[in-house]
C-alpha cells in the first residue's frame, strides 16, 4: 500500500472490485478500508474486475429481483457492482461520432451507445474493420461474467441491463464528484467526508486542484475529465437543477437500509425471523423507522407515519373494520387509494418493488367495497361524483350509494336547409330554368 497526495491507490476492497477511490466504512462483503493521513477517513481503494470464467457453468446466475434490476442467485460479486466497474473502465469520455466531428461529453448511457469503442476495433475476414459502441462492449463484457437464470428472458434481463446502467452512471456522476471534493480537502489535512461535503455545500475553487484529484479510472482521460469538472463548476442548467435536487432531497433522511436495496434488506430480515415471512408493510415500515427515540417513541422518516395510516383506513375499508392491514400481504388496491394513485408516477408505498396492476380510474368506478366495477359514467350534479368515492373510500368510510342519472331528454332534430325553406315558402323552391 502507498499513500498518493492523501489517499489510498491501489488498495483492495470487495474481492478485487475496484470503483476508483470511495469513501465509507465497509466494501461489500464486508472488508474494511483504509485510514488516510490518521484522520479518520476511510477510503475503500480500488477495484479491478475479475477474469471472465472459461466455462459458461462458471458464470454467476442471476435473475429479475425488480423491474429495474436484477438480483444475484448465491453469493459473489453483485451485478450493479460489476457494472459501474465497467462503466468506468469504458466512459469514453469526449468522443466524435465522425471523424473530426464536434468532440461530445458522455454524461449519459445514451452517449454510451453513441461513442465508439477503439479499443475493441476488430477486422473481419474481409478486411473491414468493426468499431463496436461502449454500449456494446460494457453488455457484452457483462453477460461473460453472468448467465440468466431458468426461465427468464435474455432479451428482457438486457433490457433492465440498459436501465440499470442509465441508474449507476447517473449515480456514479453524482458521488464520485462529491468523493473528489473529499480527498482535495483531506490532501489539504482537513477531514472532510462525503457527508459534510454535501451539507456544507464544498467544492474546489482551482482547476489545478480538481486535475490533481482526478480519479484513476480517469487518468488516460484527462481531457474528458477536465470537460466533466467545468460541466460540474460553469453548466448553469447542471448547476439549477443540482440546487432543485438538493431541496427535493431534504435533510432528514430517507430510510435506514443504507446501500441495501430493499429485497436484499427484507431477505435479511426474514432471516433473523427465523425465516419465516414478513409481510412487506412491515418491511417497509421498519426500513422507515429511525435508531433514536424522541421522548422515549419511535420516530419514522418522512410521511411514513401518514402512508401507514392511510393505508390502514383504505385496508379496513376493502376488507372490514376487523382486518389487521400490517398482517396481511400487501393489498394493491389499498396502496392506490391511500396514497392518491401515483403522483409523479410514484405511489406512496414500496414504489420501487410494488407495481400495481389496477389504476385509480378502474377504482373510482368501484360502487362498493365488494369489487364490482361499473363501466365509465358521465358526471351530473345529481349523481355521487367519483371525486366523493374516492375520498370515502381513501378515508375508510363506507362508499356512498350510486345514484342513477336522470333521463336526459334527446335533443330536437335540426332540419335541413331544404326542409327549412319548404316549410318557410310552402314549397321546396325549384326553378325550371337553367342558371347562368
Amino acid at each position: 500500500m502507498r499513500k498518493i497526495k492523501g489517499y489510498e491507490e491501489g488498495a483492495r476492497g470487495d474481492e478485487g472490485e475496484e470503483d476508483g477511490y470511495e469513501e465509507g466504512g465497509r466494501g461489500e462483503e464486508g472488508e474494511e478500508g483504509q485510514d488516510v493521513l490518521g484522520k479518520g477517513l476511510w477510503v475503500r481503494g480500488a477495484a479491478t474486475l475479475p477474469a471472465a470464467p472459461k466455462t459458461e457453468e462458471g458464470k454467476l446466475v442471476v435473475y429479475l429481483e425488480k423491474l429495474d434490476a436484477l438480483g444475484l442467485v448465491g453469493r459473489g460479486r453483485r451485478p450493479s457492482g460489476i457494472l459501474t466497474v465497467l462503466l468506468k473502465k469504458y466512459w469514453p469520455g469526449l468522443y466524435r461520432t465522425i471523424p473530426d466531428g464536434p468532440q461530445k461529453l458522455a454524461l449519459k448511457w445514451e452517449d454510451y451507445h453513441a461513442a465508439p469503442c477503439g479499443v475493441m476495433t476488430t477486422t473481419t475476414e474481409d478486411g473491414r474493420r468493426v468499431v463496436p459502441t461502449c454500449a456494446q462492449v460494457v453488455l457484452r463484457t457483462f453477460w461473460e461474467h453472468y448467465k440468466v437464470s431458468a426461465g427468464t428472458d435474455q432479451r428482457e434481463a438486457t433490457a433492465v441491463l440498459e436501465l440499470m446502467a442509465k441508474k449507476n452512471l447517473r449515480d456514479t456522476f453524482y458521488h464520485i464528484r462529491q468523493l473528489a471534493i473529499s480527498h482535495y480537502y483531506t490532501e489539504q489535512g482537513k477531514r472532510r467526508n462525503k457527508d459534510r461535503v454535501i451539507v456544507e455545500n464544498l467544492t474546489i475553487e482551482d482547476d489545478a486542484g480538481w486535475e490533481r484529484i482526478c480519479p484513476p479510472w480517469c487518468v488516460n482521460k484527462k481531457d474528458g475529465w477536465c470537460a466533466l469538472v467545468r460541466y460540474w463548476t460553469e453548466d448553469e442548467e447542471f448547476k439549477a437543477r443540482s440546487i432543485q435536487n438538493k431541496a427535493n432531497r431534504g435533510s432528514g433522511g430517507t430510510h435506514n437500509q443504507g446501500n441495501k436495496p430493499f429485497p436484499l434488506y427484507e431477505k435479511d430480515m426474514v432471516a433473523a425471523n427465523g425465516g419465516q415471512e414478513i409481510p412487506r408493510i412491515q418491511v417497509w415500515q421498519t426500513a422507515h423507522k429511525k435508531k433514536e427515540l424522541v421522548e422515549g417513541k419511535v420516530v419514522y422518516y418522512g410521511k411514513t407515519e401518514e402512508s401507514v395510516e392511510s393505508y390502514s383506513k383504505a385496508f379496513k375499508a376493502l376488507h372490514g373494520e376487523d382486518s389487521d392491514p400490517l398482517s396481511q400481504p400487501l393489498d394493491e388496491m389499498a396502496v392506490m387509494i391511500s396514497g392518491g394513485g401515483k403522483p409523479h408516477g410514484r405511489t406512496s408505498i414500496l414504489n420501487a418493488v410494488n407495481k400495481p396492476t389496477i389504476t385509480l380510474p378502474q377504482i373510482r368506478h368501484m360502487t362498493s367495497s365488494s369489487g364490482v366495477c361499473l363501466p365509465p359514467r358521465p358526471r351530473h350534479p345529481t349523481q355521487t361524483s367519483d371525486d366523493a368515492l374516492f375520498e370515502a373510500l381513501r378515508a375508510g368510510a363506507p362508499p356512498p350509494l350510486y345514484v342513477e342519472p336522470p333521463v336526459v331528454p334527446p335533443l330536437p332534430k335540426m332540419p335541413t336547409k331544404t326542409e327549412f325553406l319548404a316549410q318557410l315558402y310552402g314549397r321546396t323552391p325549384v326553378s325550371a330554368l337553367p342558371y347562368y
